[in-house]
């Protein structure tokens, strides 16, 4: 256990400083582990057993196994609301949940040096995390030989463990992760972090693949040099994997074309995308007048992302004015007027509106897209609710069910603006900005 801390300590000298700062840390510690044990609380009371027949009924709530095999099940819709109250998305509190649940029912060793000694909980999560996969013997094995050292175990030593456990208990397990090994090669967009219009882009080639890619970017590279470009070799190494790319694109869409029986040969880039651009009429005039980091942005509406990222406006006329680019310009749509469907489904005007207005699921603290998200009658349509504006919210599948079936409310205040209660009576203010809670659960007796 942590010495308890002194009763008075002199914020004026070093020594003080440090001591309020230990003492803090610690309440932090216990803080987090209360909130783990209110969580399995909550879980215990919405066990599979609390489900009864909802389960029967397609859509209702189910039972989620969030933990490894032989911990608890939960009622996926005791974890939504769960969420809000942590002040977390769905998809955040289930796994931290899952993690909770992992340590209290399969690392037993593990709990107890967390709960009665220094053992900070997330290295118990981080350790947990390791054990999901692993079955109930292996497990076992693993919090009896990781509780000892578990506030000082390092990632290396232990994943060495993890693989230990693995060969002792599931061998074709331990084989299958000895191909996946073997399979490690990749290529990654990560498109989801772009700044100022740039990406990162990691691979793991074979030697040999990585050989002929770096000599054909050195070879575009140099090529580029020799058209005028009078960038440094990095960045022309960067524009040479654009060029290669798009080069191979037009070379499938030729031979897709088959060059046609009438002869047309098919010389679009592949470049062809759809970009939401925001940006203010007055920047566009002054544009020819401003440099450096006075110069004007636009927004750029990143696919499966919930927020826009901001580009030089020199630089989207760099992207737009390629040759082989092709430009569609659509009407600007107000987020703020009312527009109106006649039967079920939005026209697609009003669709994009909605979508638009709120660029995530408007669930509180819900982060996933409106792009793959249900369009939901806030007043259900068979009761005479209105396919409009103001009778439509974007909700991903998970919290559209759970409004539906679950108890939860929501009434739309503005464009963009709702507020929500939960089931134990808990409200929220969300709008594009994120989630506020404006009141915690009261304790009203369900239906």
């Amino acid at each position: 256990m942590a010495p308890a801390a002194t009763t008075t300590l002199d914020r004026d000298t070093p020594a003080g400083v440090l001591g309020a700062l230990a003492t803090a840390r610690e309440d932090a510690r216990q803080a987090e582990i209360a909130t783990m044990i209110a969580a399995l609380e909550w879980a215990a009371m919405h066990s599979a057993d609390s489900l009864d027949q909802a389960m029967t009924v397609p859509g209702t709530d189910r039972t989620l196994a969030i933990a490894g095999q032989g911990a608890p099940l939960v009622a996926e819709f005791a974890v939504v609301e769960l969420a809000a109250a942590l002040g977390r998305s769905a998809d955040s509190a289930k796994l931290w949940l899952g993690t909770v649940l992992e340590i209290r029912h399969r690392l037993p060793r593990v709990w107890s040096r967390m709960v009665h000694g220094p053992l900070e909980p997330w290295r118990a999560r981080q350790i947990a995390n390791a054990t999901l996969g692993l079955c109930w013997d292996a497990a076992g094995w693993v919090d009896q030989q990781v509780a000892p050292i578990a506030h000082k175990i390092g990632p290396a030593q232990l994943e060495r463990v993890i693989a230990d456990a693995v060969r002792r208990f599931d061998p074709e397990q331990a084989y299958e992760n000895e191909l996946a090994n073997a399979e490690a090669r990749h290529v990654t967009i990560h498109d989801r972090h772009t700044v100022d219009g740039l990406v990162e882009v990691t691979a793991t080639l074979d030697a040999i693949d990585a050989r002929d890619l770096d000599q054909a970017v050195g070879r575009t590279a140099h090529f580029l040099l020799v058209a005028g470009c009078a960038e440094s070799l990095d960045v022309r190494r960067a524009l040479a994997l654009g060029e290669i790319a798009r080069h191979e694109l037009t070379l499938g869409l030729d031979a897709a074309a088959g060059n046609g029986a009438d002869g047309v040969v098919n010389q679009s880039s592949g470049r062809d995308a759809t970009l939401y651009v925001h940006v203010h009429a007055d920047d566009l005039d002054l544009l020819d007048d401003q440099t450096g980091a006075d110069q004007p942005v636009a927004l750029i509406e990143q696919t499966g992302a919930a927020r826009d990222y901001p580009i030089g406006i020199d630089h989207l006329k760099q992207w737009l004015t390629r040759p082989g680019t092709t430009v569609t310009i659509r009407p600007v749509i107000d987020l703020a007027a009312s527009l109106h469907s006649r039967g079920y489904h939005p026209s697609p005007a009003l669709r994009e509106q909605v979508i638009l207005r709120n660029r995530t699921c408007v669930f509180p603290h819900c982060t996933r897209t409106t792009r793959t998200a249900d369009l939901d009658h806030i007043e259900p349509h068979e009761r005479g609710g209105r396919t409009s504006s103001e009778n439509l919210a974007p909700l991903c599948r998970l919290h559209h069910r759970a409004k539906t079936h679950d108890l939860w409310t929501y009434t739309h205040l503005a464009p963009g603006e709702f507020l929500w209660r939960s089931p134990h009576g808990a409200t929220f203010h969300v709008d594009p900005d994120g989630t506020t809670s404006l009141g915690p659960p009261r304790d009203t007796p369900r239906p």
